[in-house]
């Protein structure tokens, strides 16, 4: 390393280091030292790490409106000292050990900044070979023809659960047959039996008591027309004239949840259930797979007609997260594994690894909270002094616990193929209490629905809205559609209408657990990379 580079970096550290240094300064002197050492990692000595630590701590840049550019920067230098090839393994290490520390007891802009710095690592993620279903014709099936493919009849106790007509079958199993709704595309409703299929054939490690369902097909052509139904499905259920459909053979579980009090998981049971939904989703998205519908998130879901993103939630805005609790009815995860596996989807460059990820951690620990919440259904919104209806004796803070670790360590295996480090990236006792207190209270329960998304409803699509809000039809009556905002009770909701969510430890450890298992899965692959190189070498 020349003197002039060595001078450089020590003025650059110094300008980060002093009291006097404005934010533009240091802005200025962090993205420098980022590009130096990006250039000639090998300038960097201890004191570089702890003057790029120290920068990510510091709260004078923290109270500033563009604070997390500066983080970014810092945090960005740090990731070069074990990205950049470098002989000094110490060095690259403690960088990555500051790193750590700063998910782990930072917040705000430094907390968000540097998870967004390791989810960027580059990893060799790769789609699978996905075979999509052949397109039709498609041929016609009559229910008893199903019922013999499934090779266990007879088939009992028929129900329609949603829209699909569900029966058990002599082995206990049940056969599925999802039917298509007005207006489906069969190619679209095979996807899911394809998927089974593809997972059927994958290298896939199911948990113990997990089981994937086996689609009814030939020649991979999964759609066909039903020709009769064995039971009338309901009134409000509109179907496809030409009743397209897909079947398969189910786990006898698997419209069973975990957060269902009458299925009686607690302790034990329900961490290991949990756990395993997360190590399954975690080494689907280390195959390149994502699920992406876990549970539906919505930032605002009376807003999802005119809203460009649909009212879909994104997590690392940290916004309002819209009825949370209802969100966690129907989890697609069961006892017995995954659901709805037409919601898969194979990893493409235009993914955010980082965002997926997120939503996998969000809603499995949302379902968590809800198992709580469940205990006592009825209890919910507003008392009737006013008051906020509080659960939180609902709640049990060290079984919580448990699930929230666990769930992060196999998801993590599940995903990076290796266990996660010991110390977690986030404040467990901080988080579980947080989360009891906010989802332990209903204090949001209200929406707007403002005069554009009324102005977007036909008249009757306004009185059916508003009924289905719990309106009584003499205060429907009295509605006029697009004369006022109108105030709704929907929640509860983790935040304010239209403003930040109201349990941001939550949004900062699911940025941290996603962030680590990105750095976990970078690790393994680069340390099977070094293997291949010495093997060369011999």
């Amino acid at each position: 390393m020349s003197t002039a580079i060595h001078n450089e970096r020590r003025r650059l550290e110094a300008t980060l280091g002093s009291p006097r240094a404005d934010f533009i300064a240091k802005f200025l002197a962090v993205r420098s030292l980022h590009e130096l050492l990006r250039d000639t990692p090998g300038a960097a000595d201890a004191d570089t790490v702890a003057v790029l630590a120290a920068t990510l701590a510091d709260p004078g840049v923290a109270a500033e409106r563009q604070g997390l550019f500066l983080f970014r920067e810092a945090a960005a230098g740090l990731r070069v000292l074990f990205t950049v090839a470098t002989a000094d393994r110490c060095l690259a290490d403690s960088a990555m050990a500051s790193l750590h520390q700063v998910l782990r007891h930072a917040t705000g802009a430094a907390q968000r900044a540097t998870a967004e710095t390791l989810a960027g690592l580059p990893l060799a993620l790769s789609p699978p070979c996905f075979a999509p279903p052949v397109a039709g014709p498609h041929p016609s099936r009559g229910w008893s023809e199903l019922v013999d493919a499934a090779g266990s009849g007879p088939c009992r106790e028929l129900s329609f659960v949603g829209r699909s007509l569900v029966g058990r079958l002599a082995s206990g199993e049940l056969l599925v047959v999802k039917l298509a709704r007005p207006g489906d595309r069969p190619a679209e409703l095979a996807r899911e039996p394809a998927w089974l299929a593809h997972l059927a054939a994958a290298d896939l490690t199911l948990p113990p008591g997990f089981a994937l369902p086996s689609p009814l097909g030939r020649d991979h052509r999964f759609a066909f027309r039903l020709r009769d139904l064995p039971l009338a499905p309901p009134a409000d259920l509109a179907l496809h004239p030409q009743r397209f459909a897909v079947a398969f053979v189910a786990p006898a579980d698997y419209y069973r949840y975990p957060n269902e009090p009458e299925n009686g998981l607690a302790g034990d049971r329900l961490v290991t259930l949990l756990a395993g939904n997360a190590r399954l989703l975690g080494e689907l998205a280390g195959q390149g797979i994502l699920h992406e519908a876990v549970i539906p998130l919505f930032h605002n879901r009376v807003q999802r007609e005119r809203r460009v993103d649909g009212g879909v939630y994104n997590w690392v805005l940290a916004g309002r997260l819209d009825r949370w609790l209802d969100s966690c009815r129907h989890p697609n995860f069961g006892i017995s594994g995954l659901r709805d596996f037409e919601h898969l989807v194979p990893l493409t460059p235009r993914t955010d690894l980082y965002r997926e990820l997120g939503a996998h951690f969000l809603s499995l620990l949302l379902v968590a909270a809800s198992v709580f919440r469940n205990r006592a259904p009825g209890l919910r919104g507003t008392a009737a002094n006013g008051a906020p209806v509080d659960a939180r004796h609902l709640f049990d803070a060290p079984l919580l616990a448990r699930i929230i670790e666990a769930v992060y360590r196999h998801y993590h295996q599940g995903f990076a193929g290796v266990p996660a480090p010991a110390a977690l990236p986030f404040d467990l006792a901080r988080l579980c209490a947080r989360m009891i207190d906010e989802m332990g209270v209903d204090r949001h329960m209200e929406e707007v629905l403002r005069i554009a998304d009324q102005q977007a409803m036909d008249d009757a699509a306004f009185a059916d809205f508003l009924r289905s809000r719990g309106f009584p039809a003499r205060q429907v009556a009295r509605c006029v559609r697009g004369r006022a905002e109108i105030l709704l009770a929907t929640g509860p909701h983790l935040g304010g209408f239209n403003q930040a969510i109201s349990l941001p430890e939550l949004v900062a450890a699911v940025g941290g657990m996603a962030a680590m298992c990105v750095l976990g899965r970078y690790r393994a692959e680069q340390g099977a990379a070094a293997s291949l190189r010495e093997q060369a070498r011999r």
